[in-house]
């Protein structure tokens, strides 16, 4: 979806519009000092920086764009350097990760609504994340519209998801960071 000339130009769009949504998912989710934190759906690599920000001792981001994958990586070159961030070409359901519950926390900023159908990623973030880590989603509300129908029906269907794989708490609510409507869904493991 995001790749080659489209991918460049979404990337590009992204960077400028999505920084707000980015901090606002980081600042949510507090990371604690070398926690190990899981981006879902990174884009330009935003939001990958944002957390390199704290003192994380590992970011692993995943994106199925190659387009993304390469402006995130030279982006964050120096992070990737240092190893404090590995970048990983997939979807979250098809993620390929030789630990289980490895995660303290996950960020999806304007990503979720992507992954159809949704519950083999939330299966996948259940096995991922360690017990009490938490997601913070937040997704464009006309986007959520655009890939469910209306905000309400796709905030019902990956809450459930949520619960379905495990989540012991999911909250959904307005995200503050973002002009006109975004959806703010917050799960803990």
């Amino acid at each position: 979806m995001f790749d080659g000339i489209t991918g460049w130009f979404a990337a590009h769009i992204m960077a400028r519009m999505n920084a707000a949504a980015e901090d606002e998912a980081v600042s949510r989710l507090n990371p604690q000092r070398d926690d190990k934190i899981l981006v879902i759906g990174f884009g330009p690599g935003l939001g990958l920086q944002q957390l390199l920000t704290h003192p994380v001792s590992e970011v692993v981001g995943v994106d199925p764009s190659s387009v993304m994958n390469r402006m995130s990586a030279k982006r964050n070159r120096a992070a990737m350097h240092d190893r404090r961030l590995r970048l990983i070409e997939a979807s979250v359901a098809d993620m390929q990760w030789p630990e289980g519950a490895y995660f303290d926390g996950a960020i999806a900023v304007h990503s979720l609504q992507m992954c159809r159908p949704f519950d083999p990623t939330a299966q996948r973030l259940s096995h991922l994340l360690k017990p009490q880590a938490r997601l913070v989603s937040i997704t464009h509300g006309w986007a959520a519209s655009k890939d469910f129908g209306d905000e309400a029906r796709f905030a019902t269907e990956i809450s459930d998801g949520l619960r379905r794989a495990g989540f012991a708490s999911v909250q959904c609510g307005q995200a503050d960071a973002e002009k006109g409507t975004a959806l703010l869904i917050e799960a803990q493991r």
